[in-house]
């Protein structure tokens, strides 16, 4: 089996078929007729075919120069998108690479003037604003509050000791008793010694601040009784009388209001018919008679009062 060559279109084919199966089927496809092979295998066509290898080629040269083009353009990216991005960082280059080096200068920087509130920058120059919070600067220390003590009444033992705390004030605070030989007082501890009642005080400058302290036990006895008296041992408030202030006065001294500050103690028998404030001060309260009683000391002082 050999090849023949077509005169009329110049294609090979193979001498199994009689004639030119290219020319019959280019002229049933002019006359629109169906083609009917009579047998024999049709060679691929030829024609051309130095020019069909350098289309390849030209295409190849093609796709390679638009990939170097997209690489250029748009590597990074492409790199970014799917994580084979070199992020190593280059390693510094050898000595022998390098040669001999030259020593730098050293980084001498300039200090730029910063700018305080209220000062204008000098022109030119950039006022330098720094990020760091200045220090908060402390608060004044706030003033002291009144005088005040832990407790305004207490009540010990005598022989036993009990506690207050100062708190205000404008200084140092200083104690006193109104009577050491019943209650005495060191830095605030209160100490009894004999039973009454008296009057603890805190100063700190011109503020004062009390407690009453009784104290419990055999009561104390003041060895000169009769230097006490009342201003009144027996009397009658009429009708249009509601009031009487009853006062305390030693035989050496002046009448004198006095109260718990002075060691006195205020007491009525009868609250119904008279009462009586702790610093001497009687209130009718209905008709009748009653008694009032100061102690003073240990010393305990009558009045009648009688309400008409």
């Amino acid at each position: 089996m050999s090849n023949r060559r077509c005169p009329k279109c110049g294609e090979e084919y193979s001498d199994t078929y009689r004639s030119c199966p290219f020319c019959e089927e280019e002229d049933a496809i002019k006359h629109g007729r169906p083609l009917h092979r009579r047998g024999g295998r049709r060679l691929e066509k030829r024609q051309n075919s130095n020019g069909g290898a350098g289309g390849v080629m030209l295409l190849l040269t093609g796709i390679i120069i638009l990939c170097v083009v997209g690489y250029v353009f748009f590597g990074d990216r492409v790199a970014d998108a799917v994580g084979i991005r070199d992020t190593q960082e280059p390693s510094p280059p050898s000595a022998d690479q390098t040669g001999p080096q030259t020593p730098s200068e050293p980084d001498i920087q300039t200090p730029e003037p910063s700018v305080s509130d209220g000062d204008e920058p000098s022109p030119g120059v950039e006022p330098v604003i720094s990020d760091t919070p200045s220090e908060p600067t402390a608060d004044p220390a706030e003033p002291a509050g009144p005088l005040t003590l832990s407790q305004t009444d207490i009540t010990i033992p005598a022989g036993e000791t009990g506690r207050l705390t100062a708190s205000g004030g404008s200084g140092e605070v200083s104690w006193s008793s109104s009577n050491p030989e019943i209650a005495s007082v060191d830095g605030g501890s209160v100490t009894g010694k004999a039973g009454g009642t008296v009057t603890i005080t805190a100063t700190s400058g011109e503020e004062t601040a009390t407690c009453q302290v009784k104290v419990e036990g055999d009561p104390w006895v003041d060895p000169n009784p009769s230097t006490y008296r009342l201003s009144k041992d027996d009397f009658t408030l009429s009708p249009s009388e509601n009031t009487w202030q009853m006062k305390v006065k030693k035989d050496d001294g002046k009448w004198e209001i006095m109260g718990p500050d002075q060691g006195v103690t205020w007491a009525s028998n009868n609250t119904g018919i008279a009462t009586i404030s702790e610093t001497g001060l009687v209130t009718r309260a209905g008709k009748g008679t009653t008694q009032i009683t100061a102690t003073i000391n240990g010393v305990t002082l009558e009045c009648i009062v009688r309400m008409s």
